[in-house]
């Protein structure tokens, strides 16, 4: 179960006191725009005006939000919350393109160059989202023209990056899309506590197989020889990460989670 806790009690994401996570104040969606690409630059002022034009809505974990192939109508930014996004690879399975926290958009629209919703967006828990419609976000181009050439960018990248994960894991082991999982959820939704960084949301087994495409049994198999090496902790529902370079080195990639200063805490 992961080792004994040192010094405060440990936190787990179950021990987080409850509010209504579907709903977000004025000053929790002005934060979250603020760190929205398209919108580096803009004053105060201005995100409050942003602001203005969005949609607020609440999410449950497990809603899908949109799904691949559907007309893209919104585009969203995660005010609060995780959701994540999935799609196929060559061989049918689904895989993790990426896991989003508050700050992050996802979606697209037409004038982004985007018919269709490209993946599948899921939410991994409750949480609140903005959204813009067409007509919305058409006037806040109007407003900030340098907001589309940002917006343009962003949108691209984040296509180019999730055809390389496909490819990547299309080619993968099991314990590679693990750790790979693992070190996603850590650096988009981790709270740094003391010397390891708790993965803010619930998991277990099942949900982590999930996400990495594999069976239950892998990932405990992966986990328990991860605890025992110290790269990891673990417990009921909640995993955290002690050693994101040995993660890294399991997931061959390089990580930009770090001990110190990580985290949304």
């Amino acid at each position: 179960m992961g080792h004994a806790p040192r010094g405060s009690p440990r936190r787990t994401p179950l021990s987080i006191p409850e509010s209504d996570p579907r709903a977000c104040s004025s000053g929790a969606r002005v934060n979250a725009l603020a760190r929205v690409p398209f919108f580096a630059g803009l004053d105060h002022d201005a995100l409050h005006r942003v602001d203005e034009r969005t949609t607020m809505r609440g999410m449950d974990a497990g809603q899908a939000i949109y799904l691949a192939g559907r007309p893209a109508d919104l585009l969203y930014v995660v005010a609060t919350g995780g959701v994540k996004l999935t799609g196929a690879a060559p061989d049918g399975s689904e895989v993790l393109l990426d896991v989003l926290g508050p700050g992050d958009f996802l979606g697209t629209l037409p004038v982004l160059g985007g018919e269709t919703y490209a993946e599948h967006a899921w939410a991994l828990t409750a949480g609140c989202l903005l959204s813009f419609t067409p007509t919305n976000f058409d006037a806040l181009l109007a407003e900030h023209p340098s907001v589309a050439r940002q917006a343009l960018t962003a949108v691209g990248g984040r296509l180019r990056d999730a055809q390389s994960r496909i490819e990547r894991a299309a080619a993968s082991n099991a314990p590679v899309r693990i750790a790979t999982t693992l070190l996603v959820l850590a650096e988009r939704l981790g709270v740094r506590e003391e010397d390891r960084v708790l993965i803010d949301v619930p998991l277990a087994r099942e949900d982590l197989a999930s996400l990495a495409g594999c069976a239950p049994e892998t990932v405990s198999r992966s986990l328990a020889a991860w605890t025992r090496d110290g790269i990891i902790d673990t417990g009921r529902r909640w995993v955290a990460v002690r050693d994101p370079a040995a993660l890294a080195a399991v997931a061959g990639v390089e990580t930009t989670l770090a001990m110190e200063g990580q985290g949304r805490g």
